[in-house]
Order: structure tokens, then sequence, then C-alpha cells
């Protein structure tokens, strides 16, 4: 009987430092955000330096806001809500934004349109872009809506804006197959 209790296993041993190593899906996670936010890096870059000097009627296009919902629309509700608030956040600071509301109005869509895709559409191409679209040309209207509340713009003006909207519009087709792309690293999040 003493030798059945002879051999006693090592307690389990673990530094803190070895908890603070992240395991596989944890480092696909954070690949995954991460390229989210380079991708929005670089459309921030494009849009200031190249497209903000090409005009139509007025209007260029507003391809960040249109990345963060799309992004948001492929990632789901849960997470695509907390990456439109840290992403428009970016967007504020980096300097781009026409103001401290649009930190509200892409959040607020960006969850609106999430929300209302998951509960009454298929996840599709063709629902990505018109989501999107929908939710580009709201957040156009309201941001006019805040300018001209705020005195920052005239009832002229509301053209431009709805340009602004279609031009942006028309890169949802090259924006989306990169965020599907990124959006499959580590596993697709809203399953049906």
């Amino acid at each position: 009987m003493a030798k059945r209790h002879e051999f006693k296993p090592d307690r389990p041993y673990s530094n803190w430092v070895s908890q603070l190593v992240p395991t596989k899906k944890q480092q696909k996670s954070m690949l995954k955000w991460a390229l989210y936010l380079f991708v929005l890096l670089i459309l921030s870059v494009v849009q200031d330096v190249l497209l903000s000097r090409a005009r139509l009627f007025g209007a260029t296009t507003e391809l960040i806001p249109c990345a963060i919902f799309l992004f948001c629309l492929i990632e789901g509700t849960e997470s695509g809500s907390v990456f439109a608030l840290i992403s428009s956040l970016l967007y504020l600071f980096s300097g781009s934004a026409p103001g401290i509301f649009s930190v509200v109005l892409i959040t607020a869509i960006a969850v609106f349109i999430s929300i209302f895709r998951q509960a009454y559409m298929r996840k599709s191409f063709s629902t990505a872009i018109w989501c999107t679209s929908l939710a580009m040309l709201l957040y156009e209207l309201l941001t006019f809506a805040a300018g001209l509340a705020l005195g920052l713009t005239y009832p002229g003006r509301i053209v431009g804006f709805l340009i602004t909207a279609v031009l942006t519009a028309i890169a949802i087709p090259v924006l989306y197959p990169i965020g599907l792309s990124i959006g499959a690293i580590g596993g697709q999040t809203w399953k049906e």
C-alpha cells in the first residue's frame, strides 16, 4: 500500500510570463484586427493624398467611413460594433473626420446597419453592397444635418453630400473582397 502513494506528480506551474504569450487563436485574431487597421491606414492616405484632389461637382469620396461600415458588416454586430467605435476614434484623431460628431454617427450607423442585416438579410455580396451604400447615404445626410446645425455648410450643398455617397458606393465592390479575405483569418465570426 505504501508503494501506491509513492509517486506524486508535480504541481502545475506557470509563471506570469508564460501567461502573457498569446495562443494561436489569439495571434490570428490580433493579426486580423491589425490588418483591418492597416487597410484603414492605407485608405486614409489614399483618400487624403490622392482622392481629395479629384472632385466631381465639388464632391469627393469618403473611403474611411465606407470601409468601417463594410468591415463592421463582415464581422457581425458584436465585434463589428467595437471595431466601429475604435476605428471611428482613430478616424477622428487622424484629422480627416468632419467633426467629433462623426464618432457617434459612424458607430451608431454601423451598429444599426449590422443589426438590420443580421436580422433581416442573408450574408451575401449584394446585401453587403446594399447595406453599406445605405449606411453611407445615411452618414452623409446626418453629416450634412450636423454641419447645417453647426453653421458649417448651407442648404444648397446637399447635392454635394449625395454625390459623395454615390461616389463612395462605387468603391464598395473593390473593398469587399479585401475585407472578406481579412475577415476569414481565424475563421468566420458570423455563422448562419
